[in-house]
């Protein structure tokens, strides 16, 4: 396995060395807020590795392209919904009844939901979609996906800066982890603001 790993990062790094391949991982990262079930992470491994002095604008870019992405699975979502919604008023009103009462709920915590899909292993286009469906202020829904993905994006970019290969093994025995303590800090700062 360790012989065939190294075969597919080493010819990943050199695909990634050529000139404007980045444009595949931002086209990856913009689809992966959509619909594309591999986390963009996965890809952004050797792109830092093949080009470390880059990381930084890497990281700004892939973020604005999976926050584009995020924009469209929520108009994808609010689109869908307003197109399914009467049919569902009409047949199952219980259900609409329970999904106004979550959707009031939601929109009280709904920057956490935002902040939390956007950094954790959570699937980000489900809050997307979500947040859609639910009509939260896009405005809000941008700047924190925003915030959210760029966290993400920028601590991942640079532990491959700065520790190379390892970071993979270390994101992937700890993001869960991480991602508890980030979400249980803004939670208590949003208590306590």
């Amino acid at each position: 396995m360790r012989k065939i790993y190294d075969s597919i990062m080493y010819r990943s790094i050199k695909l990634c060395e050529k000139k404007n391949s980045e444009f595949y991982l931002y086209f990856i990262s913009l689809i992966e807020s959509i619909f594309f079930p591999i986390p963009t992470d996965i890809f952004l491994f050797p792109y830092i590795l093949a080009k470390k002095k880059n990381y930084i604008k890497i990281a700004i870019s892939i973020t604005i392209f999976s926050v584009l992405g995020g924009v469209i699975a929520y108009f994808l979502g609010n689109f869908l919904w307003n197109i399914i919604s009467p049919t569902l008023s009409e047949y199952y009103p219980g259900f609409i009844f329970k999904l106004n009462n979550f959707t009031n709920q939601y929109l009280e915590v709904g920057i956490i939901l935002i902040v939390i899909g956007g950094f954790s292993p959570f699937p980000y286009k489900i809050t997307c979609l979500g947040s859609g469906i639910i009509g939260i202020n896009i405005f809000i829904f941008i700047f924190f996906s925003f915030v959210s993905r760029f966290l993400r994006f920028f601590l991942v970019s640079f532990f491959v800066y700065k520790y190379g290969e390892k970071t993979q093994i270390i994101v992937g025995k700890y993001i869960n982890f991480i991602s508890f303590i980030f979400v249980a800090f803004l939670l208590v700062y949003l208590i306590y603001l």
